[in-house]
């Protein structure tokens, strides 16, 4: 977490301004896109983590700034607060490709992250893919793509401990995503995976 827990009022509020005034797609991530995917409340929150195109940055700055949110960060991870709050929203911008999905690049100087290209599956970021919870629709990430973040989380973030925060997450993605879907995504990423029982 990045400080003190974001209140579910606050995630939510925060939400329903983004959709108010952004122009440019977002899609939740991480722990927030998990209880929208499972439409509940799950474990508290440090910060309310987004993806969007790196071709919007530009946009989405003027935007956010708009709003009062800052951030002096210039990767592919920003981080923004608004009013002194202590928590914040982490931004990641992602390389477009053609199939609802893009690429995640860690440039060589990059202050975090092991430095490469991370595709991520097609449909990660369909656009037509919405999520609701406390009466708040917003566009969230494939749980697919969710189940494979926390996966590779290790190989994008060197040094990164198991958390029991992505645990929590990854079992709930799994009850989510059924047997049949995780012995697919772990035969996808080389583990040895019985099949899973009818």
């Amino acid at each position: 977490m990045s400080g003190s827990p974001v209140s579910e009022v606050e995630i939510l509020d925060t939400l329903s301004l983004l959709n108010a005034r952004l122009s440019e797609p977002v899609w939740l991530f991480g722990g927030v896109a998990v209880d929208f995917l499972v439409g509940r409340w799950t474990r508290p929150h440090g910060d309310i983590d987004l993806n969007a195109y790196a071709d919007s940055r530009e946009r989405l700055t003027e935007e956010l700034e708009a709003i009062g949110f800052r951030s002096a960060d210039k990767g592919w991870l920003t981080h923004w607060r608004r009013d002194n709050r202590p928590w914040r929203l982490e931004l990641v911008f992602l390389e477009r490709t053609q199939d609802d999905s893009a690429v995640l690049v860690i440039a060589p100087d990059a202050p975090v992250g092991v430095p490469g290209r991370y595709p991520l599956p097609a449909g990660y970021l369909d656009p037509e893919r919405y999520a609701t919870l406390g009466g708040v629709r917003f566009r969230v990430c494939s749980p697919s793509g969710e189940w494979l973040a926390r996966a590779n989380a290790r190989q994008v973030v060197a040094g990164r401990q198991s958390d029991p925060k992505i645990e929590h997450d990854r079992l709930l993605l799994e009850r989510l995503l059924g047997p049949e879907e995780v012995h697919r995504l772990r035969l996808s990423r080389g583990e040895p995976a019985a099949k899973p029982q009818e």
